[in-house]
């Protein structure tokens, strides 16, 4: 690109040209997204129940009516925010009316989720007679016992199986589902309170800012594998998805908030800070619409590096028995089995543990992509 079409570019397509300019941060993203797609996907690369089925002259799809809520929410909201940021243009030329039927879809998919019942069916299509069936690529559920214990990797069972007979292959797919959901929502939530608390104590100063630093002093006095250990012992929280990532948001945003709280002191006595207020505008536009978008930057560098994060301290927790357990499928709970078979079964820990390093590494290597594409004083190549 010539020089002369810099002038051209916004802020976000330089820090995106710079992004893609980095081969590791950009590998990381597509990891990234497959990973994604094959949680999304995963119910149909993993069941022991058909895709689609033809019997006695009829046409089944057995596998829908056994999707739990959580894989309708993987399989709807990923392909909906890949729409959303394809048409985006289109869809926020109004942000109100865009951000509105955002928000109507998705409550619309709640409510249905809310009177969906899932039809638990114990039997598997691979030995039920059909005129046809397209079966998922590995034939079988994460939680059904489906052959011997401790088989090694074949055709059969790519990863082996564990000490009860369950795939480890089907179990692997599925767990990337809940650990990766897990490691985003419990950052969000970590995210959403570090903003809020470190924007308010860096814009306001004075007593708001003494508070919320003396809360975060607290907080950072408790290690907070500690502190989610307590807190998952008192609400009785094991194997609950939703408990583990509130406890896990809830206990890990004081480091947002610390960063948040000092890029809002930094900027808020820039001079469009002053213009802005100097014109009358009031504290939450200019928080909202000329601190917060100037800080976005490095908020999304420690984002992406704490999700990362997230998903190494949910897998620390699964294999200390305190996250999520069997027989839900999780790469933690998968590698904390592992110990006491390490000797003879060495694929228990493999491949949850290679899942888990490719997870991490693919997470750094964009934050540090972004790290380096957000920094203003790097030479423009």
């Amino acid at each position: 690109m010539n020089q002369t079409n810099f002038v051209h570019e916004s802020y976000a397509q330089r820090i995106w040209r710079r992004f893609r300019a980095e081969p590791f941060a950009r590998n990381g993203l597509w990891t990234i997204l497959v990973l994604f797609a094959v949680a999304a996907l995963a119910p149909f690369l993993a069941n022991s129940h058909a895709i689609i089925r033809v019997a006695d002259g009829r046409v089944t799809f057995p596998i829908f009516p056994s999707l739990e809520p959580i894989e309708w929410r993987f399989l709807l909201y990923v392909p909906l925010a890949g729409l959303a940021w394809l048409f985006r243009r289109r869809l926020f030329a109004r942000p109100l009316g865009g951000a509105t039927f955002l928000l109507a879809l998705v409550i619309l998919i709640e409510v249905w989720l809310v009177f969906h019942h899932v039809v638990n069916d114990p039997t598997n299509d691979r030995d039920r007679p059909a005129a046809f069936k397209l079966m998922p690529l590995v034939p079988f559920s994460p939680v059904e016992t489906a052959s011997e214990p401790f088989l090694p990797p074949s055709w059969t069972h790519p990863c082996g199986t564990d000490s009860t007979g369950r795939d480890i292959a089907a179990r692997m797919l599925h767990g990337a589902r809940t650990s990766l959901s897990i490691g985003f929502v419990a950052q969000s939530i970590a995210l959403s309170i570090g903003v809020t608390l470190g924007s308010l104590a860096g814009y306001y100063r004075s007593w708001p800012d003494i508070a919320i630093c003396r809360l975060i002093e607290i907080m950072d006095c408790f290690p907070p594998l500690l502190l989610i250990l307590v807190a998952v012992s008192l609400f009785e929280s094991q194997n609950n998805m939703f408990y583990i990532m509130a406890v896990i948001g809830l206990t890990t945003w004081t480091g947002m908030a610390r960063l948040v709280r000092g890029e809002f002191l930094r900027l808020s006595g820039l001079p469009f800070t002053l213009a802005a207020q100097a014109i009358g505008a009031g504290d939450l536009r200019v928080i909202v619409r000329h601190i917060l978008p100037n800080a976005l930057g490095p908020i999304l560098v420690a984002g992406t590096f704490g999700v990362a994060s997230t998903i190494l301290l949910e897998s620390s927790l699964s294999f200390l028995g305190f996250g999520m357990q069997a027989p839900t499928p999780s790469w933690g709970d998968i590698l904390g089995e592992s110990r006491l078979y390490i000797d003879f079964a060495w694929w228990l820990a493999f491949f949850p543990g290679l899942a888990i390093l490719i997870t991490i590494m693919s997470y750094n290597f964009v934050g540090e992509g972004l790290r380096d594409a957000v920094d203003p004083r790097l030479r423009i190549k």
